[in-house]
């Protein structure tokens, strides 16, 4: 079986439909979707439209326990558009009530078992949902994300892809699909073959120009939305 993991999608359905296009050649049957599928960006029902053609397990991150705080106060919502944008005013907008409860209703972490292989789910680390697992964290931090009887702990939040092979469970972040932090125009996601226990760590290339506009346009006030889409890629050069 082949499974694609995906992490911090972000309301991204440029980037999401591009990855998925890539899985369905690759063969992948399975979609695994580590939280933060809204926040940033503003596609969320777009979002939600292309990951239902799927079969897929889902947790949620900190943008969908945002939502949930933001839909019960004003004043978070103001706080949480300051600091992040307008993606969460425009889910609030565009997402039907089942949607948004479904999204926040989502679980901080699950145990799935495909293939035969099993998978711990985490937005973070297994032991905090809000904690950042970097590609040089210590020995120390990597040994406590390590969860007995998994094959696979799968960790996002980081926006930059890990993977820490030797002694099982294998450690796996596959990045971040819909804003990657180390360079823009390309998804980062991870393919699974359960059958040959292969993993293998995915940069698919998609247009940010139109993504950048709209961001720009909608959230000036914060820059950085329009300009981690452009980090390290010529092909958004110019873009408006």
């Amino acid at each position: 079986m082949k499974i694609a993991v995906l992490a911090d999608i972000h309301g991204n359905a440029g980037a999401l439909g591009a990855t998925l296009v890539e899985a369905r050649k690759s063969g992948v049957e399975h979609l695994i979707v580590l939280g933060d599928i809204i926040g940033y960006y503003y596609a969320a029902r777009e979002v939600l439209e292309q990951l239902r053609e799927w079969p897929f397990d889902a947790i949620r991150g900190n943008h969908e326990r945002m939502l949930a705080e933001a839909l019960k106060s004003d004043v978070s919502m103001q706080a949480y558009r300051e600091r992040y944008g307008s993606a969460l005013d425009v889910a609030r907008a565009t997402l039907e009530p089942q949607d948004i409860n479904w999204l926040i209703g989502l679980p901080d972490r699950a145990s799935v078992r495909l293939g035969g292989i099993a998978l711990e789910l985490c937005h973070g680390s297994p032991r905090d949902p809000d904690e950042y697992v970097y590609p040089d964290a210590d020995a120390a931090t990597l040994e406590a994300c390590r969860v007995a009887g998994a094959d696979l702990v799968l960790m996002g939040h980081t926006h930059y892809p890990m993977l820490v092979a030797g002694e099982r469970p294998l450690l796996l972040n596959p990045g971040s699909v819909g804003q990657a932090r180390d360079r823009g125009g390309l998804a980062c996601w991870c393919r699974v073959d359960t059958d040959t226990r292969a993993v293998v760590l995915e940069r698919t290339p998609y247009d940010t120009r139109p993504l950048i506009e709209e961001a720009r346009r909608r959230d000036r006030h914060l820059p950085y939305l329009a300009d981690v889409l452009e980090r390290g890629n010529p092909a958004a050069a110019g873009a408006d």
